[in-house]
């Protein structure tokens, strides 16, 4: 099993340019306008840099993001569960 990391969590504007390309291809999988005021979680697998990013506002909470880890054989960090807890109840 490998650990999801939290690299940040910000609006799509300011997501890093050597992440952003990760963002913009969710979101062409997802079919789905970026809109720059969005909130984006971007994880990173450990050891690897294979990100993963989840759109906040329909994330549908921790149990469904850990879900899809669970399929990529990941699971969160403490840390990285705990941050994503608190924007997810903000």
């Amino acid at each position: 099993m490998h650990v999801a990391k939290l690299v940040v969590i910000t609006e799509v504007k300011n997501v890093p340019p050597d992440i952003l390309p990760f963002v913009e291809f969710k979101a062409a999988v997802e079919e789905r306008a970026l809109d720059p005021e969005e909130r984006v979680a971007v994880l990173v697998i450990d050891t690897t840099t294979s990100y993963i990013p989840f759109f906040l506002a329909d994330a549908g909470g921790i149990s469904r993001i850990e879900e899809m880890l669970a399929a990529q054989d990941a699971v969160l960090s403490p840390e990285a569960r705990a941050a994503l807890a608190q924007h997810l109840n903000a």
